[in-house]
Parts: structure tokens; C-alpha cells; sequence
């Protein structure tokens, strides 16, 4: 019998699920969904259960009004349950203690990937946390509230989880044994069916798994604990019915971020490449497409992406490496990701128009600087945006064996990931075997030039110079450390460039009053968007001010050329030349600060367009009869569109962090 049968008239017991996400505008969240719909499809809990989802974004007061308002929405709960990563789970942990202070017969249930598999680490951190699931969570957790529906709150007949057994001194943690993956994904329901339309009208992303597992076993990652294991898949029909609906009711904000590990591996990734390309034209959508590309592209990636580039619904492509070391790549089990598929898929995407970028990781075990900027390079010069990342140690990895980190003599802090991210702290990498603290804050350092130098505001003139001079392109970006943190031409930029340096070093040295003074305006609401890597958006800022930007730009390009005396007259004539070519690039950042189209005047060198298009520094449509481009390079009004005063400025600035945008291709030129 059934507790329904036992008591048919007794009130639904709650049950709230809460995920406290990173993401500003996100009211969706496919791990609470997958949750709610397993529940509701078995009949006993169904029927027993009433189901309260909470995604809120706890930053700032935020988190304060997100416990004041799960709080108030608690009515003698059956169960709580968490989704925790690294991001959220000081707060998420905090949050459950609340919850449990208020109602200790409530069950607090906690899963997700930076608290699988770490029982003891956890239960001593919570120890009001009753339950902790380990991997696959839907079908766990439907055993966990029948159990709990039936009074039962031992649960060593449910595989994959550990718990609290005993009371007082006799309590302990037991840990069941390991419960398999679900081999058949149909067995779980999807999680957008119980999202409302209005929820998937509003939320500003929409995660979305097609299939799970990953063939690869990288040593820094934990990919939902699937590493290392097939791929599964979620039946056709099912992802047509629920990506018609995302698309159908999607709002003009929407980001569909497709989480499948390795878009692309299978066969059948060509035909929902085809399925988004028409779903987006049937109803009139254009949703920003995040994709991870497979591991070991081939040729059905490019296919694939050339699909959603002729549909006009891709990104830049991401092509993963990491890093370009053997002996880093071997020690980071990625020897069996080949690098020549990189080179090769990275002509082919060019050929075809399609913009790419390209993750690395600094500061992996057997890195140097050295290894790092021949890795920067080789992507500089394929055409490539890379994309950095510190080195951050997450649970469950290799790299987080104890035997591993003394092996290697990892040096790790806890510190922000971003340093004007203060609530996002993290375990960081910051030394080892082959690389010293002092390194690590050089290549950071080459980060914020490369992707200030040559992705924003004088990327032609280095491409000049590289060609002119011989010289690495990350070495000229290398040579504008010393320029940008030494440069007394505005003392804003200046002030900026050094509290970069220091708060790298010590992250509460932060400038906020300094940052302020240039993002304060755009800053606006975190709910509305978060803003990152401010002292880079805050040099930009300053950039398109009081003609900072030609000066900063001229100085810069006499620096580099100072230190080239290889660079005949006419290299050095050419590199002043290509000067109007890059102030074209601040236009459009100074368009998106005041919403207002741009028309600069522009005069492309005839012995720079050739180099520069074909390069992909400039559009490939860019045509020379062996003469000047003259004209004038207008900011298109469709860049401007849904223009928003306190935020399209930021996030224009990291699309091109991210290598998302590219200013001088989204210029017109007439």
C-alpha cells in the first residue's frame, strides 16, 4: 500500500529545491527541473509531494533576501535540496543551516559536483546536511523522499548516497555502495516540461543536455562525474518537443548553452544542428548559442558548425587544448587530444569565415612561462582568440591527489578567480615545479595585454609589426607590459594598469573607488548583468575618453618600435598607418557607452589590407584593387539595438575578452 492509500486526505508535504546561481536573469535551472519531474513521474511521491523551485543569484544583499524569501515559502517541509558547486557552496551551505535551524525535521539534501564523492569533508563542514547524493542525482533522490514519505530516514538501500546514522555519540556517516549511471536517459524526464512558459520567457540562460558522459579523463576536470565513460543519449523526439519549446518562447536575452561535453562527437549532432538552424527561423529567434566542440575535432564538427554559421545562430567556435606542451597535455592525461587536428580545424574554420577561440589553462603542472607564450603564439598566429583561465583545483580532479600535489609542489591560495569578483573564491594554482609565484603573475599580466593590445584597440598595428619586425606576436605583447604599467600619458589608465598588478598579487587591494569612477555608470544592477575583469573594462572605458585612445595607441606603437631596429622605414610607415585602422576599434566601444552610431574615417594601406583580411584581422570581404581602402567604418545600428545605459558597454568589453566579438568585424565599412 501506499502512503496515498494509508492517508488519501492528508496535505501534500513540500519539498523546495534551491540552486543559487552565478548567472544574473537565470530563473531556469535544469538540475532543479530534472529533480522536480523525476519526483512527479514516480506515482507514490507525485502524488505525495508538492514541489517549490528557488533559483537566485545571492550576490551582495541578494543572498539576504534570497533565505528571508525561501524562508517565508517554508511550511513544514519534507525535504531541501541544494545543487552545489564551487561557486555557491559556502552560501548554499549557510542557507540549508537556516532551513534547518527553523525546522530540524526537514531533510537537507545536497548534490552536485563539488560535494560528490567528498563525504568526510562535507558532513564535517555540515553537519546539518542529512543526505549527500553522489552523481546522478534524479533517480536518488526519488528513492530518498519515498523513504522519507514512508518515516525511514535510513537509507542503506539506496545506492550512490551517504548520510547520518545513529544519534549522539553513536552518530555516524555511512556511505552506500556506488550506484551506476543510468545507462537509459529516457529513463529521466525532462527537465523543461515542468518550467513554466513564463519562466523560459524570462530566464536570461537555458542549460541543455542532449546527451551525458565524456570519452576523455582530463586531470582538471570533473565533468558532472561523467569522465572517462560512454556517451549516453537523450532520445531524439524528446530534444525536438523540448528545444522547440525553449526556442518558441524565448526572450530577445536568452543564451542556450548547449552542456553536452563534446558537441560534435556523434553522428546524430549534424541533424540537431539542422533541428536549431530551423526552429530559430520557424519562430523568429535568434538566441546566443553556447557550445563545447568535441575534444578531438573532425571533420562532422566542421560540418556541424558550418550548419548554425549558414543558419546565423553560431558563436565563435571554441577549440580546447589547453595547453600546446606535450608534457603539460601528458600530465594532464590530454596526450590522446591531438594537436594537429587543432591546427587543421583551425585553417578550415578560417576558410569557411568562421570565427574561433581557443582555452587555455596557465599555470598547469609542467608549464613554464616559456611553454605558455609558444602556446599564445601558436594561437595568435593561426587566427585564433585565446581564451586564459587560471588554473583553478576542483574537487574530484587528479590534480587534487594529495600524491599528485606534492609530486608536482603545486602551490595553491584560496583567492577570487577574478580578483574583482570577491565572492567567487576558489583554490588557485599560483606556483609549481616549473613555475614560480612571480611567473604565474607575469602571465597574468600578458593575459590583460594580449587581450587589451591585440584583441580590442591595436590589433592591426601588431599584426604590421610581426610581419615587419619578425618578431612573436606574444612577444610585442610581452614588450607592452613594461609600456602599459609604465605609461604616465593619463594617470587613470595608469593608476588602473598598477592596481591591476597589485591586486594580483593581494586581491583586498582592490581599487574599488578608482573602478567605480569609470564603470560606476555602467556598473547598474548585478541582477540585470555581472560584471568581471573590471580593470580591464575600466582601461577600455578610459580609452574612448578625451582622446586618450590616440595617444595611448601612438605611444604604443613608438615603444614596440623602439625596440625593433630591424623594422625598415617603410614597416615603420605602415605601422603609424594602420593607426586610423585601429582607432576604428575604439569607436565602437565609445558607441557602445553612449548608444549613439559612430562613422570614423578609415584609411586602409593597400600594403596592409592583404596581410590584415587575411590574417582574419579584418573582414574577409574587405577588397583592395591595389590601392588604399578609403571610407569611412560606421558602428551598425543593429549593434546598438536593445541598447541598455548601465550595461551593453560591459558586456561588449568581455564578449571580446571571451573572443565572442571582434570590434573591427563588427564595424561596416562603406
Amino acid at each position: 500500500m501506499t502512503v496515498a492509500d494509508h492517508a488519501p486526505s492528508a496535505p501534500r508535504r513540500q519539498v523546495h529545491l534551491i540552486d543559487l546561481t552565478s548567472i544574473p536573469g537565470m530563473v531556469y535551472s535544469a538540475t532543479l527541473g530534472y529533480l522536480q519531474a523525476a519526483a512527479e513521474a514516480d506515482p507514490e511521491v507525485g502524488a505525495a509531494c508538492e514541489f517549490h523551485r528557488h533559483v537566485r543569484l545571492p550576490r551582495g544583499e541578494g543572498f539576504e533576501r534570497a533565505c528571508a524569501d525561501v524562508l517565508a515559502a517554508l511550511d513544514d517541509p519534507l525535504a531541501v535540496s541544494f545543487t552545489i558547486y564551487f561557486w555557491n557552496r559556502a552560501k548554499s551551505l549557510l542557507m540549508a543551516r537556516r532551513i534547518k535551524e527553523r525546522w530540524p525535521d526537514c531533510r537537507v539534501v545536497v548534490g552536485g559536483n563539488d560535494v560528490s564523492y567528498q563525504q568526510d569533508e562535507l558532513f564535517a563542514e555540515a553537519p546539518w546536511v542529512d543526505v549527500l547524493v553522489h552523481g546522478d542525482g534524479e533517480l536518488r533522490f526519488v528513492d530518498i523522499l519515498r523513504s522519507l514519505l514512508h518515516g525511514r530516514d535510513d537509507f542503506c538501500d539506496i545506492p550512490g548516497v551517504s548520510y547520518w546514522s545513529g544519534r549522539g555519540s553513536a552518530r555516524h556517516v555511512v556511505t552506500t555502495e556506488p550506484a551506476p549511471r543510468i545507462a537509459d536517459l529516457a529513463e529521466v524526464p525532462s527537465p523543461v516540461a515542468v518550467h513554466s512558459d513564463r519562466e523560459l520567457a524570462e530566464t536570461s540562460l537555458v542549460v541543455y543536455e542532449t546527451n551525458r558522459g565524456c570519452p576523455y579523463g582530463c586531470a582538471f576536470c570533473y565533468w558532472g562525474g561523467a569522465t572517462n565513460s560512454k556517451v549516453r543519449q537523450f532520445p531524439l523526439e524528446r530534444i525536438e518537443q523540448d528545444l522547440d519549446r525553449i526556442i518558441r518562447l524565448s526572450g530577445p536575452q536568452l543564451s542556450l548553452g548547449l552542456a553536452d561535453a563534446n558537441f560534435g562527437i556523434l553522428p546524430r549532432d549534424v541533424d540537431i544542428a539542422r533541428l536549431l538552424v530551423e526552429l530559430c527561423h520557424r519562430h523568429g529567434k535568434n538566441p546566443d548559442l553556447i557550445v563545447t566542440w568535441a575534444k578531438n575535432s573532425n571533420d562532422r564538427v566542421l560540418r556541424t558548425a558550418k550548419i548554425l554559421h549558414d543558419g546565423a545562430i553560431l558563436a565563435p567556435v571554441t577549440l580546447s587544448t589547453q595547453s600546446f606542451d606535450p608534457t603539460v597535455l601528458d600530465l594532464a592525461n590530454r596526450s590522446n587530444i591531438r594537436l594537429e587536428n587543432y591546427r587543421r580545424l583551425q585553417t578550415g574554420f578560417r576558410e569557411l569565415g568562421i570565427a574561433t577561440y581557443t582555452d587555455l589553462i596557465w599555470g598547469m603542472p609542467g608549464e613554464t612561462y616559456d611553454s605558455f607564450t609558444r602556446g599564445l603564439e601558436e594561437t595568435l598566429t593561426a587566427g585564433g582568440s585565446p581564451v586564459v583561465f587560471p588554473l583553478l583545483l576542483l574537487n574530484n580532479t587528479d590534480y587534487t591527489r594529495e600524491r599528485f600535489r606534492e609530486e608536482q609542489r603545486l602551490v595553491v591560495r584560496r583567492s577570487p578567480a577574478d580578483v574583482t569578483d570577491p565572492e567567487m573564491v576558489v583554490e588557485m594554482v599560483v606556483g609549481h615545479s616549473r613555475m614560480s609565484e612571480e611567473d604565474w603573475l607575469r602571465g597574468l599580466e600578458l593575459r590583460l595585454c594580449v587581450y587589451l593590445f591585440q584583441k580590442a584597440v591595436l590589433r592591426c598595428g601588431l599584426r604590421v609589426l610581426h610581419t615587419a619586425g619578425n618578431a612573436r606576436l606574444v612577444d610585442l605583447c610581452d614588450r607592452l607590459r613594461d609600456f602599459l604599467f609604465g605609461w604616465d600619458g593619463d594617470d587613470v589608465v595608469r593608476r588602473l594598469a598598477r592596481n591591476y598588478r597589485e591586486s594580483w598579487r593581494s586581491p583586498e587591494k582592490v581599487d574599488w573607488e578608482l573602478i567605480d569612477g569609470q564603470l560606476g555608470v555602467e556598473s547598474g544592477d548585478n541582477g540585470v548583468y555581472l560584471r568581471s575583469e573590471m580593470h580591464y573594462e575600466a582601461i577600455l572605458h578610459r580609452l574612448t575618453q578625451d582622446g586618450v585612445a590616440a595617444r595611448f595607441l601612438r605611444d604604443a606603437t613608438g615603444f614596440l618600435l623602439d625596440g625593433l631596429p630591424d623594422v625598415d622605414e617603410d614597416g615603420r610607415r605602415l605601422a603609424r598607418e594602420t593607426l586610423d585602422v585601429d582607432l576604428a576599434a575604439v569607436a565602437v566601444f565609445r558607441s557602445l557607452r553612449s548608444g549613439e552610431s559612430e562613422k570614423v574615417p578609415v584609411r586602409v594601406p593597400a600594403a596592409a589590407v592583404p596581410l590584415l583580411r587575411d590574417n582574419g584581422d579584418l573582414p574577409p570581404d574587405l577588397a583592395s584593387d591595389e590601392g588604399d581602402v578609403v571610407g569611412v567604418a560606421l558602428t551598425p545600428p543593429s549593434l546598438l539595438a536593445n541598447h541598455h545605459p548601465q550595461f551593453s558597454f560591459s558586456r561588449y568589453a568581455m564578449l571580446v575578452w571571451r573572443g565572442l566579438a571582434r570590434p573591427l568585424h563588427d564595424l561596416v565599412f562603406a
